[in-house]
């Protein structure tokens, strides 16, 4: 009894330190600002795998693949005059 307990609470405890910490939503791009964010394999961020560029204009690029990985920045849109 008590070896299938400790058993149980190992593998519990080895399930538990290999789920990756880290991974998160990229926020919404709100009006007037120009948004990037950049996709990455892991949580370590060394391998980009893909990227969203929100532009002033309303038009969206993207490529590659959507990770939980990200590093997200915006920046105020110029106006013209």
């Amino acid at each position: 009894m008590i070896r299938r307990v400790l058993a149980v609470v190992a593998l519990t405890t080895a399930a538990l330190a290999t789920v990756p910490a880290g991974a998160q939503a990229a926020p919404s791009c709100q009006a007037g600002y120009l948004c990037n964010t950049q996709y990455f394999s892991d949580s370590a961020r060394t391998i980009l795998v893909g990227v969203k560029t929100e532009f002033c204009s309303g038009e969206v690029s993207t490529w590659g693949r959507v990770t939980g990985y990200l590093k997200w920045s915006a920046s105020p849109c110029s106006s013209s005059r």
